[in-house]
């Protein structure tokens, strides 16, 4: 039987250990354990200064909301007539997002 010179038993050792060395994770945890350094910390709802909202801003877009609304009324009449508008959609999207601002800043306030 041969023997194994020592450098190509160190060879293979090495081989072995880094192949082994990858797979490794660390000592076995709960599943909450390793999750909790993943995560981030908790959002505090305090409401800091900067992040209350510009009454003058949220009156702007209220008012924009209330003219978006008025020309959409008009374009769906115009609609069943047989026209359509080709801003609809811009429109319907832009009312969308100044509604979905307007409510978190209400729920904000609220809190």
């Amino acid at each position: 039987m041969k023997t194994l010179r020592p450098s190509s038993a160190l060879l293979a050792f090495c081989l072995v250990s880094s192949v082994a060395w990858t797979q490794y994770q660390g000592p076995v945890r709960s599943s909450h354990e390793r999750k909790a350094w993943a995560d981030l910390p908790e959002q505090r709802s305090t409401t800091h200064p900067n992040n209350v909202p510009d009454p003058r801003e949220l009156k702007r877009d209220a008012d924009e909301l209330a003219q978006l609304s008025q020309a959409i009324s008009a374009d769906f009449e115009a609609m069943s007539r047989g026209l359509v508008s080709s801003n609809l959609n811009e429109r319907l999207k832009r009312i969308e997002k100044l509604s979905k601002r307007l409510r978190n800043a209400v729920e904000s306030s609220s809190r």
